[in-house]
């Protein structure tokens, strides 16, 4: 969901108190993105037909939103968006909430290397590997800042038992992180968390509450940079998906309604607190 930072090589990563947001965020702009019949058959006909005239005109990334329009929009309108933005929600939801994405960002991090990996360019490569470093080093210190500020002890977040949504994204990860899942299947999962997460973030205009972990929190997945990131990452996927045939665009269309449900259940979860024993 929930890693999106934007990034600098070389300095800090935030979601920060009012009086640090701007040098972090500024530090972060300077250096940001820089079936079994012979094909000639008439059904193979058909549907190779069919296919080319659905995706005329249409990015795929949009097919893949309105395949998952309830899970997303239950997402980008939650409850847990609105008291967010007005810095209503309870000190308590938010620590279970961030505890858990800190569990989901460990696997998400995962997730971040191995598409790396199968990126089949080194243009495809390089957004992804800064923004892994961004998660594994600068994200880290907004987490760790925040959960002292919310009373966090060490041992909590480093022993945190994932939610039942965070299992789900766990598994869902491992499946999308293994050599038998194609590139685009792991675009597609990573696509559905940090679209989602900017189409709330950006929704909420120029609300930041005062406590620094929820302005930081709106911040990270607002600002032109990650815009940015997103935008690729939408263009990757669109390129993936124009040029898959039938079985990987709905392999990659199941990943990104899988994850969109999953980002319903996580912020639910964050309110009932149930967990994995």
């Amino acid at each position: 969901s929930h890693s999106s930072l934007p990034s600098s090589s070389s300095t800090t990563h935030v979601r920060c108190c009012a009086s640090t947001v701007l040098s972090r965020t500024e530090a972060r702009r300077n250096s940001w993105l820089r079936g079994g019949r012979h094909p000639t058959s008439t059904t193979a006909h058909v549907e190779a037909k069919a296919h080319a005239s659905e995706m005329e005109g249409r990015r795929f990334s949009d097919r893949m939103k309105e395949k998952a329009n309830v899970h997303w929009e239950r997402a980008v309108r939650h409850r847990f968006v609105d008291e967010l933005g007005d810095g209503t929600l309870e000190r308590a939801v938010f620590q279970r909430y961030l505890l858990q994405d800190y569990v989901f960002v460990n696997a998400f991090a995962s997730l971040l290397g191995s598409t790396v990996a199968k990126a089949p360019t080194m243009a495809s490569k390089a957004p992804l590997a800064t923004f892994l470093a961004d998660v594994t080093s600068q994200e880290n210190d907004y987490f760790l800042r925040s959960f002292e500020a919310l009373g966090v002890r060490l041992e909590q977040w480093e022993n945190e038992t994932p939610s039942q949504a965070t299992m789900g994204f766990q598994n869902l990860i491992q499946e999308a992180t293994s050599d038998a899942c194609h590139y685009g299947e792991a675009l597609s999962t990573l696509l559905a968390a940090e679209w989602s997460y900017l189409t709330w973030a950006t929704s909420l205009g120029t609300k930041r509450p005062e406590a620094f972990y929820f302005a930081e929190w709106i911040d990270l997945h607002a600002i032109p940079e990650f815009q940015n990131f997103v935008g690729w990452l939408r263009e990757e996927t669109d390129r993936v998906g124009r040029e898959a045939d039938l079985e990987l665009q709905e392999k990659m269309t199941g990943r990104f309604c899988s994850m969109m449900e999953l980002e319903v259940a996580f912020f639910d979860d964050a309110y009932t607190a149930k967990q994995i024993h």
